[in-house]
């Protein structure tokens, strides 16, 4: 999360959404008394040639992924209604993915295992198993919608909303309004889908309803839908 004094925006970070690279980028451009929470997960956070390109800087009491009334409680009613607001927004199916294989990376009760029937020949269906983890996850897993950050009373709360399906034309429309050169993504916390495959193919009737009934303000104001391969 930033808050730019500098160049007078602020950046509501959402949860996966490339959020990370771009406060990244962002965070250069920052110095004097601006606002930039710091990030954990630091073997995850070096662009491609491994270097730390994240500037983490007067933090306060402001944590990484505040939601925006949270923020605009904090913060003075000049500063939140005068500096330029923005966030992310990603497909709620294709984000969810996201967020089951971020979270089994470290869950040896996320990953597929083998079964008796394995060892005697018959060949592991890997997708199949992570199909049936995600539906567990899904149905179970400590998840969340993200219009939080961008949402307060059921209405947009910020100026701009990046969306990740569109995400370095949208940075390029940020940047050139908060006055920074648009500078190229770094790709972090990337490559944790081993196979990639589209998000449609890991849902079933029950898992993709209890998407679209938690994601109400994603599909009403930002108009995603659910797209089939």
């Amino acid at each position: 999360m930033i808050i730019s004094y500098t160049h007078k925006f602020i950046f509501i970070k959402s949860i996966k959404t490339a959020g990370t690279s771009v406060e990244a980028i962002l965070s250069n451009f920052c110095g004097g008394d601006d606002i930039v929470t710091p990030l954990g997960d630091y073997s995850f956070n070096r662009d491609e040639k491994g270097e730390w390109i994240h500037k983490a800087m007067n933090p306060g009491d402001f944590q990484q992924h505040d939601d925006a009334l949270t923020i605009k409680n904090k913060l003075p009613a000049e500063v939140w209604e005068g500096f330029f607001k923005f966030s992310i927004a990603r497909n709620p199916w294709d984000r969810l993915i996201s967020d089951f294989h971020w979270q089994k990376r470290r869950d040896p009760a996320m990953q597929p295992r083998k079964r008796f029937y394995h060892y005697l020949g018959i060949p592991l269906d890997e997708f199949t198993e992570i199909k049936k983890l995600f539906s567990q996850f899904a149905e179970s897993g400590p998840w969340d919608n993200n219009d939080r950050f961008y949402v307060i009373d059921d209405k947009l709360c910020v100026d701009y909303v990046i969306r990740y399906e569109n995400l370095t034309e949208d940075f390029g429309e940020v940047c050139q309004r908060i006055g920074i050169p648009a500078e190229n993504l770094p790709h972090l916390k990337s490559g944790m889908r081993k196979v990639q495959r589209h998000y449609s193919e890991y849902y079933d009737k029950k898992t993709h309803g209890l998407v679209a009934e938690r994601h109400k303000n994603d599909i009403e104001l930002l108009g995603y839908r659910f797209e089939q391969v």
